[in-house]
């Protein structure tokens, strides 16, 4: 994809990432989707951690509550942030789609 011209103002492509993307560190970063699926992996392993702690409460390897309830507790944000950010792309892709080409 070339770039379009505005007067002074290059603007890239979708396709084609910056300069500036390519070159943090000597390395590239990663797309959209890759952010996503390392925050779904990140809530999902959180989730499990929450798990195992209640597991280990059960069965008296944990004496400590207050882990398990922290444990719980982060489990409990990292899903509904997972939620709210589901909502937030929901609402962005309706209204593309809602838009007049």
């Amino acid at each position: 994809m070339s770039e379009i011209k505005i007067p002074g103002i290059p603007i890239q492509g979708i396709s084609e990432p910056s300069a500036q993307q390519t070159q943090k560190n000597g390395s590239a970063q990663g797309t959209f989707a890759d952010a996503i699926k390392q925050a779904l992996n990140d809530a999902t392993k959180i989730q499990e951690d929450a798990e195992k702690s209640v597991e280990g409460f059960a069965k008296g390897e944990i004496n400590d509550i207050h882990t398990v309830v922290l444990a719980m507790q982060k489990a409990d944000l990292s899903l509904q942030t997972m939620l709210q950010v589901r909502n937030k792309l929901m609402t962005a892709y309706e209204d593309i789609m809602k838009m007049q080409v």
